[in-house]
Order: structure tokens, then C-alpha cells, then sequence
């Protein structure tokens, strides 16, 4: 700016000064301070400084108490520099902070005052923007020890925050801070020790520091102590200790002691196990931003555990701790896969697992690449397939080293190269994947990738058969049958190819019937023999055959889906989603169940749907059992529904919850001789339902009605279900399976959980209700029942411990339960009655005269 220009913006805010404006004053001010478009003068600089400090400018006050302080443009007056310095930071100026904590710290213009003259260079390092400055204020407060000015001058140097970064220096300062009583420092002093920073790693000098902290009420040291005890560093294990702790922290707010106090619930370390409890502060700590317990609180939601069963709220918090957590990100994606919680987005999914993947989730490694593999949510692209299959393999997931293995061995996305097919089939297997132990088999038994080795292949064969690998248990029987690197035993072979027989292996099921037809390894028997030829016509069909030729044969009724209406969902459980909806036709409401894919479908979902489906046919002539009326299909998802009958009050568990109060013993009996003759319809069909609980049992217009026949099966043929593992409610399941799995499930094993409903119907309370996993299991195999209610009649209370005992041999058959049942005034009720056609809508029971002969439904 000219010279010229100055003088005229001078004369310019003059005027302004003269008539009260504050800002002009100060810039007035300025301008003689420095003597800018006028001659330099400290006497009219102080008037005019005075003037707009008067007027409230801060910085006109510091600059005022400046003059009063050096004595510039009026007399030295250090009394009256440090009320200007005083009113200057009150209103918030930094250069007066520091000033006014000098003041207090020199005793100049006041009384020496070293808190005061702390509080102030705190105040003035706060509010410093300049890091070295505010080091600066907190050594001299640090020096003058000041305690709090200690843990914050260690900060500095713990991470370089004005000053070079020293740790040895940092940690000098945190022990000076925690040695004069900063909780703070003895926290921050613990890490030191814990993570080695400054000085030598020492988990008890740790563990002392944690302890004095969280003594001092520091809530962080509390959960810190607490992993200590629960670690055993620095100090013995001690859960108990540890559990008190986390409760300590938790209680004062900390949110990852609110975390870790939900797991000891979960698991019951230090305490007993109470999934309520956990739930309780999985949602605290989820709601203070704990991203670890957004993901368990999705879990319990998820599994129901602890809290109602609730998809869309597992899926909100999946989708909360998504933002960070690898594992909730594979949750997410599984949500958006499977349509869990929220609508079916295969685009999403893929999104979520490529997130998930590149945070290092190998689970989501795999589903990413068979997104690639199979063009879900994606273009497929082969190349990128091969690439997260290995990514995933490389970090220890065994079903993506077998999907790697098929990779190389089929030349898809990579070059072919049975030698690493080979390898990653090895790895694989020798990680439990029995698909990968049957391909391994067949590289040894046709020298592909490695030399041949009939023997290496027998082994495989046999371990993956083992684990239930029908084309495995096959061509373990071809070993057998043809003396392949073991001694030749038709009896061995006959067992290996019924049971691939018996999983729809349809080469087994051809070749069990020429044995059958020729005696070999089997007594000959061309019933048998028929049958078994047959089963391997029928599985030749697939599952969408079947049921076109269901419908086309009339053995199952279509329900167009536009006549479903107001569709609400009720319940989703591990194997299904049940809504209720009105089915227009009969203007009623209806239950329409579509089942889900899990890891447990045998074979593939549609199959699971069609095993449901012919269990149904199989018992929809009793009116205790509850009524299919036919399937629908959802073009959208193009997936099938089975509609059934709607129970008006609900499921047993909740109608006991509501109405035991008003229910009289005769009830009681009543309901429970309903569900002995809805188990005895099963049972006459040799069908064993495998999953009887007070959730699989509902009550329709004051009738109990057995429902659910998703892992029902025949009793002739113990692997005639759609899904595979040991499932069931374990306070209602067969003693000898809680301890071994393989114990075959027989008709006594309904027998047992009828008499657990027995029982629950007499107390109106779920059995075992406040324990849960391998411990109660291990109590009920060891004799540990449900005491007897006070006032039930000795007769119930006798067939009740009959049916529950623990040898399956000694328990009542369905028939003599009836009986007994007849001794208590309930035989004139008519059992079993066949329901009659409703206007046509009810499926037919018998095969109509058109049905092709080689077409029938079987177990």
C-alpha cells in the first residue's frame, strides 16, 4: 500500500474510532503502535488501546496489559498488566494465558500462585496451536511439580507432539506423574511396561501399575488389570478376579470392559454362564460404539441367544460393526447372499465379501471367488476366482484349498497343473475336507499330479467314505468288491455301496441291486433288488422333475402365489422362514414355509424342500399332524413355499406360557395323549421325527398338532434325510447322542423327548431352562432330569420317567403309552382320524389311477 493510501485509510476509520466502533479503535491503535500511516506514538497507541479494550477486544486488552507490563506509552504497572492480562484470557486469548500463568508463576502484579499458574499454561497449551509452545508451558508446569503437567509433558514425548519423540523420556515422566498420585500416568506407566516403550517389557511391574490405577478409579486400568487376572500376566490366572474387574470397568463406562464382561457371561469364565446377562452388555457396549460387540450382539441376535431370534436386527448391527470388523462385514454379506434380515442383493453380498476379503477375512475370500466363479453379483471371471481361492487357501480355509485344487486340476482361470491339483488336494484333505480326500483318492488311484499308489488311494477312499463322502463310500466298495490294495470282501462292499446307496449315489443304487439280484455280499432278495433298481430309476429325476411330475400326477396341489396375500413373517430359524399369510381362496390365513440354504443340505436346497414336502404326504390323512394344503413358488426368488395349516394358538411353549394357569390336570393329560397319538401316526409309518420339542408342537383350536418333518426320517433307512449333522434341542434329545452322534436315532429316541414334553406340560416352564451347551448335555447323559411338580398325579408322573429313561430299550413303545393313556379316562377319544376333503382343496392321500408306475414318492 502507497504511503499515500495509508494517510487516507487513516483519516478514514478515524471518524469510525471517534464514534464507538471497537474494531477501528484497535486498528487505530495499530497504526501509531507501528507508526503505519502516521508518525509512530506509544501515548496515543495506549489511548486508543485503552479505548477498545474498554469496548470489549480482547486483543486490545492483552495488548493494553502489554503497555501496563513494559511500560510503553505509560508507566510500568504491573498490577494493572496483569488485570488487562486476566480479562484478555478470560476472553479466550492465548498470548494473555500464558502471560497471566507467567504472572502467577513470578509473583508479578499478584501472589505467587503455582495452581493458578498451571491452570493457566494449561489453558494456554489447549488452546496452542502451536505444539512447541505448548510443550514448552507443560515442561515449566512439569518442573514446578505439577502432576497432571507430568502425564501430559510424557504425552509429548510418547508421540513427538512438540518435541522430538523420546520414549525413554516419556516414560521418565509418566513414572514422576504416577509416583505423585496421577491415575493417568500409573495407567499410561503400565503400558510402558506392558509394550516394552522407554523400557524393558515387565508384566508384574505391569500388572502393579494396572492395579494402582484401577484402585484410583481410572476405569481403562480396570479393564487392563482385568486382562491380567484373566491372562494370567503379571500375576496367576485368577478368572474370578477378572471377572470382577471387567464388572468394575464396565460399571464405570468403559466399553471394552463392557465387551469383555458380555464374553465371560457368554462362556461363564469367573462367573455363571448366562447368555441374558451377555446380551446385556453386548448391546451396552454396542451402543457406546464397540465395534467387537456390534458383532456379538448381531451374533446373539442371529443365533437367538440370550434374546429372541431377530434377522433384521442381526442384520442392522452386522451392518454397524461392518464399518470396521472383517467378520461383520462376512456376516453382512452372508445377510444380503441368503436374504437374512433384509431382501436378497447378490451385488451387495459380492460388495461385502470383497470388503470382508480385503480386510483379510479368508472365510469371505472364498465366498468372493465364487462369486467370480459363478457370475453371483458379478461377471464372472475365472481368473479373479483363482486369485481369491488362493488368497484364501494360502490362509488356512480347507474348503478353498479344494476349490484351488479343482481350479488346477480343470485348467479354469490358470493354467492345468495336476501336480499342484494334486497338492492342494492333499492340503485339504489333510485339513478334514472329505470332498478334497475323494479327490485325492481318485489322483492316487489314476497317478494324476503324483505317482499311482493303490494303497495311498484305498486310505483316502476310506477316510473321506468315513466322513460320509458318497462318491468316496462307492468306490471304496468297488475296492472291496474287487480286492483293489486290500483283500477282497463282498460283505464290506455291499455296506459301503448302501450307504452311497443310501445317499441317492445312484451308481450305488444300480449296483446294490444287481448284488441284491445275484446274492452277492447280501443275502439274494429281488425284493430288494426291485427296489433298489427302482431307486436308481427315481434318482436319475431331478428334483424340479419331480415335482412337475407331483403336480402333473396330482399328488400335490399348486398354489398360485398371487393368491397368497398379507404375508407376515413369524419365525426364522436355522433351516427355514415361516410367514403367515391369506390365502384368498379360502379367505383364511395360512403358513407358508420357505426353507434356507445352510452348510447341512445334503444335496441342495430344492432336494431339502421335496424331503419336507414327502413327509408331509406320507401323514396328511391324521388330524394330528398339521396340514400341507400344497406348494407355491416365488417367481422372483424362484423359490418353492410349502403351505399348511395355521395353529390359531401358536406353538406349545407359548400357549403354556399364556394358558397353563387356567389349565386343569384333565387338560394336561389331554394334551399330552394328543401328541402320543400324533407320534403314534409317525411311528406306524415307521417315520422318526428326530427334532420333538415344545417349538415343533402348536396348538390349533385347543388341539395339539405335530409340525416340522425337515430332518424327519425313515426308520428303515437311517440316511434318509435332506440334511446331515446331530441336531435338536438338547434338553430333548437322546441321552446316548448328546455324548456320541453316530448312537442310531430309533424310535425309542422320540420316545425319550415325548416324555420331556410330558414334563413340560406338567410345569408349564421349558426343560433345563438356565443351562445351556456341552455341559448340560453331559449332565442328562449322566441322569440329571427335571424334578417332579408338586400335585401330579402318580400314574403321569410314572409313563413320564418311564419314557425319559436313560436305556432306550427300557422305554414304553408308542403303543403302550396309548394304553396308559386309556388307564387315565382318555380311550373313548377317537385317535387318528383321517381328514376329510375341504371342497377340494386338501391333497390328495392316494395315488391317483393316472400316476406313471415308475414315478413314486419315497422316503
Amino acid at each position: 500500500m502507497s504511503e499515500q493510501n495509508e494517510t487516507e485509510l487513516f483519516h478514514q476509520n478515524k471518524k469510525e474510532a471517534e464514534n464507538g466502533n471497537k474494531a477501528a479503535m484497535y486498528w487505530w491503535a495499530e497504526c501509531y503502535d507501528y507508526g503505519e500511516g502516521t508518525e509512530k506514538n506509544l501515548e496515543k497507541a495506549f489511548y486508543w488501546y485503552q479505548k477498545a479494550a474498554e469496548n470489549g477486544n480482547e486483543d486490545a486488552m492483552n495488548m493494553l496489559a502489554n503497555g501496563y507490563y513494559n511500560g510503553e506509552g505509560t508507566e510500568k504497572n504491573l498490577k494493572k498488566a496483569f488485570y488487562w492480562y486476566q480479562k484478555a484470557a478470560e476472553n479466550g486469548n492465548e498470548d494473555a494465558m500464558n502471560m497471566l500463568a507467567n504472572g502467577y508463576y513470578n509473583g508479578k502484579g499478584t501472589e505467587k500462585n503455582l495452581e493458578k499458574a498451571f491452570y493457566w499454561y494449561q489453558k494456554a497449551a489447549e488452546n496452542e496451536k502451536n505444539l512447541e509452545k505448548a510443550f514448552y508451558w507443560y515442561q515449566k508446569a512439569a518442573e514446578n511439580d505439577n502432576e497432571i503437567a507430568m502425564n501430559n509433558l510424557a504425552i509429548c514425548y510418547d508421540n513427538g507432539e512438540g518435541i522430538e519423540k523420546n520414549l525413554e523420556k516419556a516414560f521418565y515422566w509418566y513414572q514422576k506423574a504416577a509416583e505423585n498420585g496421577n491415575e493417568d500416568a500409573m495407567n499410561n506407566l503400565a503400558n510402558s511396561y506392558y509394550n516394552g516403550k522407554g523400557t524393558e517389557k515387565n508384566l508384574e511391574k505391569t500388572f502393579y501399575w494396572y492395579q494402582k490405577a484401577a484402585e484410583n478409579d481410572n476405569e481403562i486400568a480396570m479393564n487392563m488389570l482385568a486382562n491380567g487376572y484373566y491372562n494370567g500376566e503379571g500375576t496367576e490366572k485368577n478368572l474370578k478376579k477378572a471377572f470382577y474387574w471387567y464388572q468394575k470397568a464396565a460399571e464405570n463406562g468403559n466399553e471394552v470392559a463392557m465387551s469383555n464382561l458380555a464374553n465371560r457371561y457368554y462362556f461363564g469364565e469367573g462367573t455363571e454362564k448366562n447368555l441374558e446377562k451377555a446380551f446385556y452388555w453386548y448391546q451396552k457396549a454396542a451402543e457406546n460404539d464397540n465395534e467387537i460387540a456390534m458383532n456379538n450382539l448381531a451374533n446373539s441376535y442371529y443365533n437367538g441367544e440370550g434374546t429372541e431370534k431377530n434377522l433384521k436386527k442381526a442384520f442392522y448391527w452386522y451392518q454397524k460393526a461392518a464399518e470396521n470388523d472383517n467378520d461383520a462385514m462376512n456376516m453382512l454379506a452372508n445377510g444380503y447372499y441368503n436374504g437374512e434380515g433384509t431382501e436378497k442383493n447378490l451385488e451387495k453380498a459380492f460388495h461385502w465379501y470383497q470388503k470382508a476379503a480385503e480386510n483379510d477375512n479368508e472365510i469371505a475370500m472364498n465366498m468372493l471367488a465364487n462369486g467370480y466363479y459363478n457370475g453371483e453379483g458379478t461377471e464372472k471371471n475365472l481368473k479373479k476366482a483363482f486369485y481369491w481361492y488362493q488368497k484364501a487357501a494360502e490362509n488356512d480355509n480347507e474348503i478353498a484349498m479344494n476349490n484351488l485344487a479343482i481350479c488346477y486340476y480343470n485348467g479354469e482361470g490358470i493354467e492345468k497343473n495336476l501336480e499342484k491339483a494334486f497338492y492342494w488336494y492333499q492340503k485339504a484333505a489333510e485339513n478334514g475336507n472329505e470332498d478334497a480326500m475323494n479327490s485325492l483318492a481318485i489322483c492316487y488311484d489314476n497317478g494324476e499330479g503324483i505317482e499311482k499308489n493303490l494303497e495311498k488311494a484305498f486310505h483316502w477312499y476310506q477316510k473321506a467314505a468315513e466322513n460320509g463322502d458318497k462318491e468316496a463310500q462307492f468306490n471304496l466298495g468297488v475296492c472291496y468288491e474287487e480286492g483293489i490294495s486290500i483283500e477282497k470282501d463282498e460283505v464290506k462292499a455291499s455296506y459301503w455301496y448302501q450307504e452311497a446307496a443310501q445317499q441317492r449315489f445312484n451308481n450305488a443304487q444300480y449296483k446294490l441291486g444287481f448284488l441284491y439280484k445275484i446274492g452277492k455280499g447280501v443275502v439274494k432278495d429281488l425284493e430288494k433288488s426291485i427296489y433298489w433298481f427302482k431307486k436308481a430309476e427315481e434318482s436319475t429325476l431331478n428334483a424340479t422333475e419331480w415335482i412337475e411330475n407331483a403336480l402333473k400326477y396330482e399328488k400335490v396341489k399348486f398354489i398360485s402365489y398371487e393368491e397368497l396375500k398379507n404375508a407376515e413373517p413369524l419365525h426364522e430359524g436355522g433351516f427355514g422362514q415361516i410367514e403367515k399369510a391369506t390365502w384368498t381362496k379360502i379367505n383364511n390365513y395360512v403358513i407358508c414355509k420357505k426353507l434356507k440354504n445352510t452348510n447341512y443340505i445334503k444335496n441342495d436346497l430344492l432336494d431339502a424342500f421335496i424331503h419336507e414336502l414327502k413327509m408331509h404326504l406320507h401323514l396328511n390323512y391324521s388330524d394330528r399332524i398339521i396340514r400341507c394344503f400344497g406348494i407355491s413358488l416365488d417367481r422372483k426368488t424362484n423359490e418353492y413355499l410349502l403351505i399348511m395349516q395355521y395353529a390359531n394358538d401358536g406353538d406349545l411353549q407359548s400357549y403354556l406360557k399364556v394358558n397353563f394357569k387356567n389349565l386343569t390336570w384333565n387338560d394336561k393329560k389331554k394334551l399330552a395323549f394328543q401328541i402320543a397319538d400324533g407320534l403314534n401316526c409317525l411311528h406306524n409309518e415307521n417315520i422318526l421325527h428326530r427334532d420333538l420339542h415344545s417349538k415343533n408342537i402348536v396348538i390349533h383350536e385347543n388341539n395339539a398338532k405335530i409340525t416340522d418333518f425337515g430332518i424327519s426320517k425313515n426308520q428303515n433307512n437311517q440316511t434318509s434325510t435332506a440334511y446331515i449333522g446331530n441336531f435338536g434341542v438338547v434338553a430333548y434329545m437322546e441321552p446316548k447322542r448328546l455324548i456320541n452322534p453316530k448312537f442310531p436315532y430309533t424310535k425309542s429316541s422320540d420316545i425319550y423327548s415325548f416324555g420331556v414334553l410330558m414334563w413340560e406340560i406338567s410345569s408349564g416352564c421349558t426343560p433345563f431352562k438356565d443351562c445351556y451347551g456341552n455341559g448340560l448335555g453331559i449332565s442328562i447323559y449322566n441322569g440329571a432330569r427335571e424334578d417332579t411338580i408338586p400335585g401330579t398325579p402318580e400314574e403321569y408322573e410314572i409313563l413320564y420317567k418311564n419314557c425319559w429313561n436313560k436305556e432306550p430299550e427300557e422305554r414304553p413303545t408308542i403303543n403302550k403309552i396309548l394304553d396308559e393313556f386309556k388307564t387315565m379316562g382318555l380311550g373313548n377319544i377317537v385317535t387318528s382320524n383321517l381328514v376329510k376333503d375341504l371342497d377340494n382343496l386338501t391333497l390328495e392321500s392316494q395315488t391317483s389311477d393316472q400316476l406313471n408306475p415308475d414315478f413314486c414318492i419315497d422316503d
